[in-house]
């Protein structure tokens, strides 16, 4: 249950724009088995995005894991973990090539290219056919860390944080810019017990969990990774 929490849990902030999976009504569903509710057919609804579930299922794969809904493999996904090293770079070509929307990408992968969700945003792209990601739009859809500097409307239930986080920027070369504020939507009923200094994730402006000193630094690690090899592409 823990795996399809997490995946739940990163995949509702695109899911609500309809950007990802089933669209805006099984976003609703997702919702409510975040609160904890029952959802039956959660499993089926997030294995309508796409994207994130080749990543699943190589992972889980590649580390000999039965489920690709396990905790640690959709982890690895979306925030960084040592499965990551375990995924060859073959089968990591060999998955761009047969499911992804650029599939002569995958003859021009470097080595140590990572199956991070920062790969994705960056160097392959969104899987909806169309859909055109500008440079803010990157920025919002990788998963990003904030410290929270100030807490507002306490009292409501879907309120806002002021963080601390370093933008995704490009002027030649894509990369992490100054320590800046923002403000993120934050649902009480996601993350219930957060408090001042803590660092958190959050996906499209939306806060999603508070980041254990592990989990902050391997989201660093593979952003900062995916964003070098971006940058080594485009030459």
């Amino acid at each position: 249950m823990r795996g399809l929490k997490i995946a739940a849990l990163y995949s509702f902030p695109p899911g609500r724009f309809g950007l990802c999976g089933m669209g805006e009504e099984a976003s609703h569903e997702i919702l409510h088995f975040l609160k904890g509710e029952k959802v039956p057919n959660i499993k089926e609804i997030l294995e309508t995005f796409e994207g994130s579930l080749f990543y699943y299922k190589l992972i889980a794969k590649e580390s000999k894991i039965s489920n690709h809904f396990d905790e640690k493999v959709v982890r690895a996904y979306w925030v960084g973990n040592e499965l990551l090293e375990k995924v060859r770079i073959s089968k990591l070509k060999e998955m761009v090539k047969k499911h992804l929307k650029k599939p002569k990408l995958a003859e021009k992968l470097l080595e140590n290219s990572k199956a991070h969700h920062s790969f994705h945003v960056l160097i392959v792209g969104p899987m909806r056919k169309g859909l055109i990601m500008t440079e803010g739009m990157k920025d919002l859809c990788k998963i990003s860390w904030g410290k929270i500097l100030k807490i507002e409307d306490s009292k409501l239930q879907i309120a806002n944080l002021i963080v601390e986080y370093q933008p995704l920027l490009k002027e030649k070369k894509w990369f992490l810019g100054k320590p800046t504020k923002r403000r993120v939507f934050w649902f009480k009923s996601i993350l219930p017990k957060i408090k001042i200094g803590d660092f958190i994730s959050f996906h499209w402006g939306l806060a999603l969990e508070k980041l254990s000193k592990e989990d902050l630094e391997n989201l660093k690690k593979y952003t900062q990774l995916s964003i070098e090899i971006a940058n080594y592409l485009k030459k």
